[in-house]
């Protein structure tokens, strides 16, 4: 069943109502969001725009009877647009900050136990014999003999 210009324009409205709740949502909790939410808000967000996406396209190719539409109904579309893309910057401005954030914590662990391994941290070799831990971090090579490290996982 084809849907009219209007049904398509009533579904852009909804559609893009849902993104723009979902970006302030995410936002707003973006700093006590749990791995598992955060995913559910990535999942919703790319299953709406690309639902967004393909009512645009389907719209642009109908210029003529997008022009006949009432001057209300044009005015709220652009109304909308304009606090979507507003939500969709303050949305990324978030995101990045974010990343940013995890960067640096990351790069600061890594520092971390690559100081604490240069101070005292003795390895075994595959002979058995002792010897300083020389950390590359994020597979840099370095220029001491490699030495290998495990974790212990159990419960």
């Amino acid at each position: 069943m084809t849907m009219s210009t209007e049904q398509m324009v009533i579904e852009l409205k909804s559609v893009t109502y849902d993104l723009i709740s979902l970006l302030e949502r995410e936002t707003q909790g973006l700093r006590q969001l749990e791995i598992s939410e955060y995913e559910q808000f990535v999942s919703e967000k790319s299953a709406l725009s690309m639902q967004y996406e393909q009512l645009v396209v389907k719209l642009r190719t109908r210029g003529t009877e997008l022009r006949q539409l009432a001057e209300k109904d044009k005015a709220e579309l652009r109304e909308l647009q304009a606090e979507f893309q507003h939500a969709a910057r303050r949305n990324m401005t978030a995101l990045q900050a974010a990343k940013s954030t995890n960067e640096r914590m990351v790069n600061a662990i890594v520092r971390a136990v690559n100081d604490k391994a240069n101070e005292n941290c003795t390895t075994y070799n595959r002979s058995g014999q002792t010897g300083k831990a020389s950390l590359g971090g994020y597979g840099r090579p370095t220029s001491k003999p490699g030495t290998s490290y495990s974790v212990n996982e159990t419960l």
